[in-house]
């Protein structure tokens, strides 16, 4: 195993006016006076500018008094970090909330702006890998030939087609992905019950065998052999050369740090439950709107794409209404690099109308409310401009993650801990 561990952080800028996707725009639009900033603070005028100079704090000038103006959810931010450091409790609750380390790990970090998979820059590395490598990288296999291959260990409980041997898919099982793949997973988890949790190798071929069943469900068939990004953009019909947004969309989501359902996953794997039931918890996670909600964003891109007018689609989201799906994601202020890598990918790919009036809608929100696209919307837009269905991002999605929770579960077998973290009792 790789010996070099990095501790999940939060990634912090001065000046973020993206900071928070839970606050509403109008919240993050507000202007203070040095006055009004200083008092939140609870320092003077002096310390304040020193927090400028220091780069703590942004600013901007006011064109008419030529006066200092501070935006008042970054002063409120600054502040809540720094009295987390002055009171253990403080910090231990901010910490389940994009806040403090809570665990080691060697699987991915966040840092610069960036996710990183064992100290690679993903957005760098997901230009020419396919999802193979990335399973060797984070299970630490060394060698990604042969990664998912179920073809010598193929049972008749392997989800695919009826042609192919495998698990018969009955009328109530056929749906969404989602739905089909956690049944799948439920009834191995009953069926599997002799494992040995010492062995990396043994862990490891649960691992492998639980990918080849998600992609034979998304593609329908068990009957592959090739990399999966070409097994799916052949199951969904897309040209070859189409087949690259796929690759790069399952390299930069199979794994993203401690992330909701990648604890749920850890804390799965630290009661010694398999990995198929570790699994299935992160699938369950995944199914929440506030994980990762391609819905929403696809039904936003459906007006897009469809020639709705970019400036009037923004200016229903203009500062005091909700937040646009698929936008600003709070490790990010500067932008989801994994957004503008698969975007950056589909340009290359996509007949000119549809990113073109794409491209408006991104500029008109960049420029009228201030937010970038996070990974949610370019994968709702890749699944337009390529002609799938918006069940495509949730397989896309839960087959990458599938690598990842894996990943995760792997580490966590090797550590001797049950994951228990301790509640604040609040009486009514």
């Amino acid at each position: 195993m790789l010996s070099t561990a990095f501790r999940w952080r939060y990634v912090d800028s001065a000046n973020q006016r993206a900071k928070n996707h839970a606050m509403t725009k109008k919240e993050e639009s507000v202007m203070i006076s040095s006055r009004e900033a200083s008092e939140l603070l609870g320092v003077s005028l002096r310390t304040l500018y020193s927090y400028i100079s220091r780069g703590k704090l942004g600013r901007t000038i006011d064109d008419v008094s030529g006066g200092s103006l501070f935006n008042r959810a970054e002063v409120q931010d600054y502040v809540r970090r720094r009295d987390r450091g002055r009171n253990p409790k403080t910090a231990a609750r901010a910490s389940l909330n994009f806040g403090l380390p809570v665990l080691d790990s060697a699987v991915c970090a966040i840092k610069g702006g960036r996710p990183w998979f064992r100290g690679i820059d993903a957005i760098a590395y997901s230009e020419t890998a396919t999802l193979e490598d990335t399973a060797a990288l984070l299970w630490d296999k060394g060698t990604s030939a042969g990664i998912f291959d179920q073809q010598d260990r193929a049972s008749d409980d392997c989800p695919g087609d009826e042609e192919g041997g495998g698990l018969k898919i009955s009328p109530l099982e056929r749906g969404p992905f989602l739905n089909r793949f956690s049944a799948w997973l439920l009834l191995q988890d009953g069926k599997n019950t002799d494992l040995d949790f010492r062995s990396h190798a043994a862990l490891t071929a649960v691992a492998s065998r639980i990918v080849y069943a998600a992609v034979s469900i998304a593609a329908g068939s068990t009957r592959w052999r090739k990399p999966v990004h070409e097994v799916l953009g052949d199951a969904w019909g897309l040209p070859l050369p189409r087949h690259d947004v796929l690759r790069r969309i399952l390299v930069l989501h199979a794994d993203h740090e401690l992330n909701p359902s990648s604890f749920v996953v850890r804390c799965t794997a630290s009661t010694l439950a398999s990995p198929y039931a570790a699994t299935l918890a992160g699938c369950c996670a995944a199914r929440g709107v506030k994980h990762a909600d391609f819905t929403q964003a696809y039904t936003l891109i459906a007006r897009i794409v469809d020639g709705e007018d970019a400036m009037r689609l923004v200016s229903v989201h203009e500062p005091g209404s909700e937040t646009l799906p698929g936008f600003n994601h709070p490790l990010y202020p500067k932008g989801d690099p994994r957004a503008g890598a698969i975007l950056h990918s589909l340009r290359a790919h996509a007949a000119p109308g549809s990113m073109q009036r794409i491209d408006a809608f991104l500029d008109a929100a960049r420029t009228q409310c201030g937010v970038l696209p996070k990974n949610d919307f370019a994968v709702a837009a890749a699944a337009h401009v390529l002609g799938l269905p918006a069940d495509a991002c949730a397989a896309l999605f839960i087959i990458s993650r599938t690598v990842g929770w894996n990943a995760h579960a792997l580490e966590q077998y090797h550590s001797p801990y049950v994951i228990r973290p301790r509640a604040q009792y609040v009486p009514e």
